[in-house]
C-alpha cells in the first residue's frame, strides 16, 4: 500500500502492481515536515511543509516510480491512478481524467466546452501551452466546441495508450455513477437554470429537485456519444453527426466546428534560476513581455501583492464574475508534467441538452479566467517540480483564478521560507480553488519529496501512484 496526505487525511491507495484499490481516507495526524533539502536556488522549488505529511522517494535502483494525479472531481482522480497503473503518461492519464469529468462535472467540463493545458516533455525538455478554449461562435455566445481536439492533441503528443483507452472509463461512468459532492454542489447552485430544459430536468432532477451527493447519475445518451467517439475518435465531432447536432443546436456554422484546431505555443514564463514557472500563454489575454514586465515591476512588493500584480498579466482583467472552471495536474513517473483548466463557460453552460447526444450546450469564452494552469519546471535535467490548476469558482471574481495560483506558487520562490509556501488553508473568503502536486529534489542525495494538496472547497482528490519500474 502507499500513503499520501492530503488536507491531513492520509490517502491510500493500492499500489499499481499489487491492484487499484479504492483509495481510503483514513484521519492519522500528520507527520513532521521533513528538514528541507532544497537550499540556495533550490527553495525556489515550491516548500511543501504547510500540507502535512509528504512521500520522500531517492532515485534508486528497484525503487518503485511513483506518479501524483489530482483532479477538482473525486472519480477523475481514480481514473488517472487506473490509467497509469496500466502503464499510461501523463498524457493518457490527463486526457482519460478530462473525459471523465464531462462525465462527473458536466457543470464545468464537457465536450461542447473547452479548456487549456500547459504540458512538460521531460525528454525534449520543453515546456507548451495547449489552447482549446471555446471561444464565442454562435448566437447568443454559444460556445465553438474545443474540448474533443484539446484533449485528442494532448494524448496524440504526451501519451502512449490508444484513444479508445481514454474513453472507455467516461463511457462506462456514463451508465451510471454516483453523483460526487462537487456536482451536488453546483447542481444545488443551478436547479433553476436546468429545471427550465426538459431533457436537462429529466437527467439531473428526476424527482423535481436536483440529485443529490452519492444518488446514482445515469446518462444514456450521453453514453451512446461516448461509444461513437471512442470508435470514430474526433471526427464524430469535427465532421460527423455529433458535430452537426451541436452546431444545429447552438446556430453555429458546421464548417467552423469541422475547422477547429487547438493551438500549441510557448508559456508565458518567469525564469527562477535553474527552474522557471511556466503559465497557459493566450493570445488574447496574456504574453510573456507582460508577465515579465509585472514581475518586475512588483519586485519590491510582498509575496502576495506580487502575486496579485502577475495575475493581473495573466489576463485575469475586467469586471464581475469569471467563469467557472475544474482543473487536474499529472506527474508521471517519467517527470513529465501536465496541468489543465476546463470551462463549460457557465454553470452547465447554457443549461440546455443538445437533442439526443446527452451534452451540454457550452458558452463561449475569450479568455481563461476560468482557470490558471502552471507548472514549474527545470529543463536541465527534464523534471516538473509543481504542477497546479487554479479554477474559478464563478462567483469569485475575475483574478480568481490566477491569484490562487500565484498565491500557491510564487511566495516559497520569493520568500524562500517553508511558511510562506503553498497555503491551502488560506482564508475562505480568498478567490479561486487550486489543486496542485508540489515536489522538491536534493541536488545532493537525489532524495525526492512530493506532496498533493488541494483547496478544500474544490472536493477535490490527489492519489500517489507506484509502479515497478
Amino acid at each position: 500500500m502507499t500513503e499520501t496526505s492530503l488536507l491531513g487525511l492520509r490517502t491510500v491507495s493500492s499500489s499499481a502492481h499489487r491492484g487499484t484499490g479504492q483509495p481510503v481516507k483514513t484521519p492519522v495526524r500528520a507527520p513532521h515536515s521533513t528538514r528541507r533539502i532544497w537550499q540556495g536556488l533550490g527553495a525556489i522549488a515550491i516548500a511543501a511543509s504547510l500540507v502535512g505529511g509528504c512521500v520522500n522517494t531517492k532515485y534508486r535502483t528497484g525503487a518503485p516510480a511513483q506518479s501524483f494525479v489530482a483532479a477538482d472531481e473525486p472519480r477523475a482522480a481514480e481514473i488517472g491512478r487506473d490509467i497509469i497503473a496500466q502503464g499510461g503518461k501523463a498524457g493518457d492519464a490527463a486526457t482519460a481524467m478530462a473525459m471523465a469529468m464531462a462525465v462527473t462535472l458536466p457543470s464545468r467540463v464537457g465536450m461542447t466546452g473547452g479548456g487549456v493545458c500547459v504540458v512538460f516533455d521531460a525528454a525534449k525538455k520543453e515546456t507548451r501551452t495547449l489552447d482549446f478554449l471555446p471561444r464565442p461562435a454562435g448566437a447568443g455566445g454559444a460556445a465553438l466546441p474545443g474540448f474533443l481536439r484539446g484533449v485528442y492533441a494532448l494524448q496524440a503528443s504526451t501519451g502512449a495508450m490508444r484513444w479508445e483507452q481514454a474513453v472507455v472509463p467516461a463511457e462506462q461512468l456514463a451508465r451510471s455513477t454516483p453523483v460526487s459532492r462537487a456536482l451536488a454542489s453546483d447542481l444545488a447552485d443551478s436547479a433553476a437554470r436546468l429545471s427550465a430544459d426538459p431533457e436537462a430536468r429529466r437527467v439531473f432532477l428526476p424527482t423535481g429537485a436536483p440529485l443529490a451527493e452519492g444518488a446514482p447519475l445515469s446518462q444514456p445518451e450521453l453514453a451512446a456519444t461516448l461509444s461513437q467517439v471512442r470508435r470514430s475518435g474526433i471526427a464524430a465531432m469535427y465532421g460527423g453527426p455529433l458535430g452537426g447536432a451541436v452546431a444545429q443546436a447552438a446556430a453555429i456554422d458546421p464548417a467552423a466546428v469541422r475547422g477547429f484546431q487547438p493551438r500549441w505555443t510557448g508559456t508565458a514564463a518567469i525564469p527562477l534560476g535553474i527552474v522557471s514557472m511556466h503559465f497557459a500563454q493566450l493570445p488574447e489575454t496574456n504574453n510573456g513581455a507582460a508577465l515579465t514586465a509585472a514581475w518586475k515591476a512588483a519586485a519590491d512588493l510582498p509575496s502576495d501583492r506580487r502575486a496579485a500584480r502577475v495575475a493581473q498579466a495573466l489576463g485575469a482583467t475586467g469586471n464581475g464574475a469569471s467563469a467557472p472552471g475544474a482543473g487536474l495536474v499529472v506527474i508521471d513517473h517519467e517527470e513529465n508534467g501536465v496541468a489543465c483548466s476546463f470551462t463549460m463557460g457557465a454553470p452547465f453552460g447554457s443549461g440546455r441538452m443538445v437533442p439526443g447526444t446527452g451534452l451540454l450546450a457550452a458558452r463561449g469564452v475569450d479568455g481563461a479566467g476560468f482557470g490558471a494552469p502552471g507548472l514549474l519546471t527545470n529543463a536541465i535535467v527534464g523534471r516538473t517540480q509543481f504542477a497546479g490548476a487554479a479554477s474559478a469558482a464563478g462567483n469569485d471574481g475575475p483574478a480568481a483564478a490566477p491569484a490562487a495560483l500565484l498565491t500557491a506558487a510564487l511566495p516559497a520562490a520569493l520568500d524562500k521560507e517553508p511558511g510562506a509556501a503553498i497555503r491551502v488553508s488560506r482564508d475562505a473568503s480568498g478567490p479561486g480553488r487550486t489543486t496542485f502536486v508540489t515536489c522538491q529534489t536534493s541536488m545532493e542525495s537525489g532524495w525526492k519529496e512530493c506532496q498533493i494538496a488541494a483547496d478544500p472547497r474544490a472536493h477535490a482528490l490527489g492519489i500517489l501512484v507506484e509502479t515497478e519500474r
